[in-house]
């Protein structure tokens, strides 16, 4: 998957569409449109796409770091979010169950792929879309895990000398 196809995801899933992005980034939805679907006249900065997934963490959008997962993955990376990134009390059982079942759409259609010996563009981006959902299921368990984690921790309390 190329970045603008994570953009293009990623801007899709907000609340209230392109259109009420646009204004929180303070452009038109008319640019924004054209800057996600790569039209030769704009461009989509990176400036953009940081604030376009601070954004998505603040409206807790579905796999709000698509965006730089796929950046990641283009780059032969993986990302491993802070703890704190998602809200909750920890990991779920339905955060793992999301990720099995992506496991799970990833595997077939990676099959699928390789089932006559060829790869085709659109199956590697198929591929491409499934394993970023996969990614960011698995960061969801995981920050959810850190936060069961960082709970267990005792409060560090620190006392001051009074003179």
């Amino acid at each position: 998957m190329n970045l603008l196809d994570a953009a293009r995801h990623l801007v899709r899933r907000f609340p209230g569409g392109i259109e009420c992005l646009a204004i929180r980034l303070g452009k038109r939805a008319s640019t924004l449109r054209h800057e996600v679907a790569g039209s030769d006249a704009y461009k989509f900065g990176l400036q953009d796409a940081e604030l376009i997934t601070q954004l998505a963490i603040e409206e807790h959008v579905d796999n709000p770091l698509q965006i730089l997962n796929v950046l990641a993955i283009n780059c032969g990376a993986v990302l491993i979010p802070l703890p704190g990134l998602y809200d909750g009390s920890g990991a779920t059982f339905e955060d793992l169950a999301a990720t099995a079942k992506e496991f799970a759409e990833f595997v077939a259609t990676t099959s699928s792929a390789m089932a006559d010996g060829k790869v085709t563009g659109n199956e590697l981006r198929d591929v491409d879309r499934e394993l970023s959902e996969l990614i960011g299921c698995a960061q969801r368990v995981r920050a959810g895990l850190a936060a069961i984690h960082a709970s267990a921790k005792p409060e560090v309390v620190l006392e001051r000398e009074i003179a």
